[in-house]
């Protein structure tokens, strides 16, 4: 698991869509143009990298833009504020803190059933943190979405969670929401068919019992995938019941 320097994230914060629209990407469709042009550029990059690419061409594609309706900046920015609360507390943030962060970030009234479990446990399981903590990297997602990384890096290590954690205590909530801007949909979608593809190519080679190729970080990948399929509605999930078909 990562860590953060706790006292660090201490003294910053003292301081302050319809249903069925989604189809999953292994049905054999017909491909829209756009469809077909996303897939290839993915392809083009996964092959740059020596990375497998799928090889039924009427199959495993992410939704057209048409058909495809993005969370609101609004529910990603609760999002993030509930991610940032979950993977504090996984690290052991002190109580004192996390009712701190909590008052400020509106938090318990963001979270699914799932997490409010999680959130009221006084003494949680290791697996309970260790699923809190591995969450920052939908939050690195969900970051990037609304304008505050510039770019996705490849996915073959974690995220830095301090980089990411200073991003939202140094603004404060009020500032944050303000200042987040919703990528357009063709960025997110262009990016969320990407790693579609890198997971594909993580749990192909799991299934032959190999090392996910490229120096990919299949947990990763994983979380990433996790955080775009939410974002695009795929399949209509909620949060705790968002999947990773490939």
């Amino acid at each position: 698991m990562k860590t953060i320097t706790l006292l660090i994230f201490s003294s910053i914060l003292s301081l302050q869509m319809t249903f069925g629209q989604n189809s999953k990407p292994v049905e054999n469709i017909t491909p829209t143009p756009s469809q077909k042009q996303r897939r290839e550029r993915s392809e083009a990059i996964c092959q740059s990298k020596g990375i497998p690419v799928y090889k039924n061409k009427k199959a495993l594609f992410i939704n057209s833009d048409e058909a495809v309706t993005l969370r609101t900046k609004e529910e990603v920015v609760d999002r993030i504020f509930a991610l940032l609360y979950l993977g504090l507390k996984s690290e052991g943030l002190e109580e004192a803190h996390l009712k701190n962060l909590d008052q400020m970030y509106n938090v318990e009234e963001k979270l699914t059933h799932n997490e409010l479990m999680y959130f009221n446990a006084i003494n949680p399981t290791e697996q309970q943190k260790v699923n809190a903590n591995w969450k920052y990297e939908c939050m690195h997602v969900l970051l990037w979405s609304v304008g505050y990384i510039d770019q996705l890096s490849y996915p073959s290590d974690v995220c830095s969670v301090a980089d990411d954690v200073g991003i939202i205590v140094k603004k404060g909530p009020k500032k944050f929401r303000e200042d987040a801007e919703l990528r357009s949909k063709k960025e997110i979608l262009d990016q969320a068919d990407l790693i579609l593809r890198y997971d594909w190519a993580c749990v192909n080679a799991r299934v032959k019992g190999e090392k996910a190729p490229a120096n990919l970080d299949s947990g990763v990948v994983y979380e990433w995938h996790y955080a775009f399929n939410w974002l695009i509605q795929y399949a209509n999930q909620n949060w705790d019941n968002v999947s990773t078909d490939t």
